[in-house]
């Protein structure tokens, strides 16, 4: 994939969360690349990083910055899966069969 294409994409990717809070922001671009993104994208994209990242919003360059330094034992919201038991009287949002349906 070509250079301009994934700044392209990575720009309009961190347009999207930049309205969010800043950790929210964070977290949100770093997953959508990881969930998304096919594995030599995600190569391409520490490469051009690397090479100092020129045309890629601030945002994206500390979203990233985080993500390719790995998982942090401190400071991650813990993932629940909402098939099993909800926590603390919450209620899972979507019903067993998947999706919005009730």
């Amino acid at each position: 994939m070509e250079r301009a294409h994934l700044i392209q994409m990575a720009n309009q990717i961190t347009e999207y969360f930049e309205v969010y809070p800043k950790p929210e922001a964070l977290d949100g671009i770093a997953k959508h690349i990881h969930n998304t993104w096919e594995r030599r994208m995600r190569d391409a994209m520490k490469n051009i990083i690397d090479a100092g990242g020129d045309d890629l919003k601030p945002l994206f360059l500390e979203a990233m910055g985080d993500y390719f330094k790995g998982p942090k034992s401190e400071g991650r919201r813990a993932t629940v899966n909402p098939r099993e038991h909800a926590p603390g009287g919450a209620q899972p949002s979507f019903a067993n069969g998947g999706g919005d349906a009730g």
